[in-house]
């Protein structure tokens, strides 16, 4: 199954390291880049859409264990307080600043209109 997640910009270090309990290895420090999608305030957010396995959404919510390459688990713990999964008949905009606003099981495009996010204009 697909999961899309909508990090805000304050979230993304805690968020890193919530990637590092949940992912396959220390490259998942690095889940959440550079925040270049924002909603219909200017709050800006990374985004990280993945295939998941159908256990994904029970372990985001269990207790995290300490991966062997290690992490912050009191960031971890933050980031994973702060996840609001999308119901189907939940507000939309689904994107808030303070939360990890995930859409599972849909295309990243219509995701990303759940979310209510567009790609920040680059300067040319």
């Amino acid at each position: 199954m697909r999961v899309t997640i909508a990090c805000p910009e304050a979230l993304i270090g805690d968020a890193n390291q919530l990637a590092l309990c949940l992912g396959l290895g220390p490259e998942d420090a690095m889940t959440y880049g550079d925040p270049v999608w924002q909603d219909g305030t200017g709050a800006l957010y990374a985004v990280a859409s993945a295939m998941v396995s159908n256990g994904f959404v029970a372990a985001a919510a269990s207790p995290l264990p300490v991966p062997p390459w290690g992490a912050d688990m009191a960031a971890a713990a933050r980031a994973q307080a702060a996840i609001a999964i999308w119901q189907g008949e939940d507000a939309m905009p689904w994107a808030a600043p303070d939360r990890l606003a995930a859409v599972i099981g849909t295309d990243p495009q219509v995701a990303l209109a759940v979310l209510g996010l567009t790609q920040v204009e680059q300067a040319a």
